[in-house]
């Protein structure tokens, strides 16, 4: 596509700026079974966990990747184990509700080992709907012009660079690449050290909605992927 487009000459330029990337697709033909990838639902913990929660309130549970279940990309991806994520309560009536961009509302459970697990129910017994889901690798190119300090294009050339960048993924949910929003004029990274871990859209299915229906973004640093911690995570919605 690049190729025999009017940006074929800043092909160089992609290749240089080129992410791996791993989108998430629902599995409509399967039911989430124990230790297996998901969204929603409820999250499959060591035996005697505890929910974990956010001052006095608990945290909502986002879904769990199986990372046995991805096919590597890159040195840094765990060819093993569970991350669950869970996400603070976003009811703004509440006194202690996080925005997105806040430390926090994002937290990480990393289980080494898919053993001696089950599945834990939020205290308050009312469970998300629950989605099975599948991977397929990919690569992606930045979103926009803020992602990049030597950002080549032109205006006119705007469209077709986001054609040919949508045509890479076959799911607006993925891991690693590049965030990708509906609404922010700026560069969503938290630094130069951390990495887009984790993009997912708002879903009625899910009864997700992140800022009005956009798009919550997941981070975490480099040299916390590479030793496995997902204790530090942040995120901004947008």
């Amino acid at each position: 596509m690049i190729e025999q487009s009017d940006i074929a000459n800043h092909k160089e330029y992609l290749r240089q700026v080129l992410r791996p990337a791993i989108d998430i697709l629902k599995d409509k033909d399967a039911e989430p079974q124990l230790g297996c990838s998901r969204f929603g639902g409820a999250p499959d913990l060591p035996v005697g966990s505890e929910w974990p929660t956010y001052g006095v309130r608990p945290y909502r549970f986002l879904g769990q990747i199986n990372f046995a279940e991805i096919t590597p990309i890159d040195a840094s991806l765990p060819s093993k184990g569970i991350l669950s994520l869970f996400a603070a309560n976003d009811n703004s009536d509440e006194d202690d509700y996080l925005e997105a961009f806040e430390d926090g509302y994002i937290h990480g459970i990393y289980i080494p080992e898919s053993v001696n697990l089950e599945t834990i129910s939020p205290p308050n017994s009312d469970v998300d709907k629950a989605a099975a889901i599948k991977f397929s690798t990919t690569i992606d190119i930045p979103y926009d012009e803020y992602q990049m300090k030597d950002w080549p294009f032109r205006e006119d050339q705007n469209e077709l660079y986001t054609e040919i960048r949508d045509s890479l993924h076959k799911s607006s949910d993925y891991l690693f690449g590049y965030p990708s929003h509906y609404t922010l004029a700026y560069d969503p990274t938290p630094g130069a050290e951390w990495i887009s871990l984790l993009t997912i859209d708002s879903d009625d299915d899910l009864e997700w909605c992140w800022h009005d229906g956009d798009k919550l973004m997941i981070f975490i640093e480099k040299e916390r992927l590479k030793n496995l911690d997902f204790t530090r995570l942040k995120s901004d919605a947008g």
